[in-house]
């Protein structure tokens, strides 16, 4: 009896054990399950989080391609702000130049920010390549000047401009637009892309080596500082440190602020944001006849200007493989959707058209964008950041002119030593077409006038087709001699003004 209790005892010890310790594993077992399911649920979280986090990021991303263009966001960014630094002139030069007219000072510099700031974010979005524009170099010349020897108010010039503009976006239209790229022999654009950051460079130079006491040339304190610049600019460049496009003008503004200081020169610069209602909706249209020719004249000049310009910058930024074939360039224009370059006209002419409701000159792409794709950008958003740094420079540029034209000179030198790259493209036997580029890319810097170096070089390049021998004439186009025939009158009507 009492060993079958034992046993009965034991078996019912053992199953007791065995139950308790099933229990006890199945309470692990949840327990182990909830930790996992907590773990989980917070990894879950913490996910959902990172890709709120980034989620904005990477829609920019997938919008203007950076990864797929093979850039980042700190290269676009880099290269934003070393285009806009490289652009930062026009706030100093463009008042100046409309000032010949009488046009507000304060008023030209807020219009030429807020257009220079919105048609670039507008670039950048629409066409999605690292595109600065703000109002042209040359174009302001000839604002001027249709007031100086037109007796035209600076408003009429306003209203000129803004027709003008509309004009521009119906040219923009597919099939006219086509006809006009195909208008400019391949070998002549890189003659207007030379002639044009010559200009630029010239510039440059003017701004460097001339005192701004005497405003003449000659050694000065700024001077000095400009060559540090750029050599600065060139050493650090050729080791890949992009960072010096951005940092170098800083310093060197810097250390010209410290001098002035040591000096006693220095003063604290106030604030503002007005100067807008100076220039902005004043136009009126009391025009003369000869505005028959000024408009075309004008068209031709900007789109000459615009589109050699964007060719310049397609080239050096991720087409070095392009050949300057015309067929294949007007292909690639034409039909390409890699780069919406299609769009470059159209915004150009529609930020043309306010920029004259706000009495300024035309809009162009600037030259300078070249920088943005030395330092890497390859997209829009670099645009978008030059954009916010103009529409910013609107409230702090009494900060910004602390920055010297010898700090900022130097990056509108380096882009023209880049341009020099395409003059390998050049056929040196051809004379036909060498001699006329001779005549753009020195006229432009000597004339201060884009528009009179393409269309002198322009007409000599028609000319001497039209006289060599070997029937070269049949290779002038349709296009070609339409808008060698409106040169032709432009020129005309400007000798008889």
């Amino acid at each position: 009896m009492s060993s079958t209790l034992e046993t009965t005892s034991s078996s019912g010890g053992e199953l007791v054990l065995e139950q308790i310790t099933k229990e006890a594993h199945n309470t692990n077992s949840d327990d182990l399950e909830e930790s996992k399911t907590q773990r989980k649920g917070s990894t879950s979280k913490d996910e959902n989080e990172t890709k709120k986090s980034h989620g904005f990021l990477s829609k920019v991303d997938r919008y203007f391609g950076v990864t797929h263009r093979g850039s980042s966001f700190k290269t676009e960014i880099l290269g934003g702000l070393a285009m806009f630094f490289a652009s930062l002139y026009i706030l100093q030069v463009q008042p100046k130049i409309l000032g010949l007219a009488d046009v507000p000072t304060k008023g030209t510099r807020q219009s030429t920010a807020l257009l220079s700031g919105l048609g670039t974010i507008s670039m950048g979005f629409f066409s999605h390549m690292p595109i600065m524009v703000s109002t042209g170099m040359g174009e302001n010349y000839f604002f001027s000047n249709l007031v100086k020897k037109n007796n035209y108010s600076w408003q009429t010039a306003g209203s000129i401009v803004f027709v003008q503009g509309i004009i521009v976006v119906i040219i923009s239209w597919r099939l006219l637009r086509a006809k006009f790229y195909s208008s400019i022999p391949p070998m002549f654009r890189i003659g207007i892309i030379f002639g044009i950051s010559l200009f630029i460079g010239t510039l440059g130079v003017k701004s460097m080596i001339n005192n701004p006491e005497t405003e003449k040339p000659g050694l000065h304190f700024g001077l000095l500082l400009a060559i540090l610049c750029l050599v600065s600019i060139v050493s650090f460049a050729l080791r890949g440190k992009i960072y010096v496009f951005v940092v170098a003008p800083l310093v060197t503004a810097a250390i010209s602020q410290a001098i002035k200081a040591l000096m006693k020169d220095f003063e604290m610069p106030g604030w503002g944001v007005s100067g807008l209602e100076l220039t902005a909706f004043k136009i009126n249209f009391d025009w003369q006849t000869n505005v028959l020719w000024v408009i075309p004249v004008m068209t031709i000049n900007q789109l000459f200007d615009s589109v050699c310009a964007v060719l310049a910058i397609v080239q050096i930024a991720y087409l070095d493989n392009i050949t300057f074939n015309e067929t294949e360039f007007c292909d690639f224009v034409v039909k390409s959707k890699r780069s919406k370059i299609l769009h470059v006209i159209t915004i150009m002419g529609v930020w043309s058209s306010i920029s004259g409701l706000f009495s300024n000159s035309q809009i162009v792409p600037f030259i300078e964008s070249i920088i943005a794709v030395i330092v890497g950008a390859r997209t829009g958003l670099a645009a978008v950041i030059t954009g916010l740094c103009f529409l910013l420079s609107m409230a702090i540029y009494p900060v910004l002119s602390l920055i010297p034209l010898e700090s900022i000179t130097p990056l509108m030198v380096y882009p023209t030593a880049i341009v020099f790259k395409i003059v390998k493209h050049l056929d040196f036997d051809d004379l036909n077409t060498i001699i006329p580029i001779v005549v753009v890319s020195i006229t432009i810097p000597l004339m201060s006038s884009i528009f009179m170096g393409i269309s002198l070089g322009y007409s000599t390049l028609i000319l001497l087709w039209l006289i060599a021998p070997g029937k070269k004439y049949k290779d002038i186009t349709l296009p070609m001699f339409f808008v060698f025939v409106l040169v032709i009158i432009g020129l005309v009507f400007g000798l008889l003004e």
